[in-house]
């Protein structure tokens, strides 16, 4: 027996996601992209692999974003033409940001 079982094409239920707030959390900017495409940079002087996406915001902007630490939903298959909804925010001083990704 499989550890996945084949569901068909049966809709996979509602499921609804609880957003963890943080009191020290000062949001700058929430946002959400469809990725046009990836693409994996090595930084020599960390040597450390960053993975950036390259999309479109809702103004019609092309924005290259750090994907690094971001929820991926089990249903994305390709990042391309995937979402991302993204926030960033400040917190203790220091700009962080998260993400998920997740196809429609």
């Amino acid at each position: 027996m499989s550890l996945f079982e084949d569901i068909g094409n049966n809709v996979v239920e509602d499921i609804e996601f609880v957003e963890i707030t943080d009191e020290d959390r000062n949001i700058i900017r929430k946002a959400r992209f469809i990725i046009l495409d990836t693409a994996i940079i090595y930084n020599e002087e960390e040597d450390f692999y960053y993975t950036l996406a390259t999309c479109i915001n809702e103004n019609k902007e092309i924005e290259t974003i750090s994907i690094e630490s971001f929820g991926i939903q089990e249903n994305v298959l390709e990042f391309k033409g995937a979402y991302i909804d993204y926030e960033e925010y400040e917190q203790n001083s220091k700009i962080n940001y998260t993400g998920r990704i997740y196809c429609l």
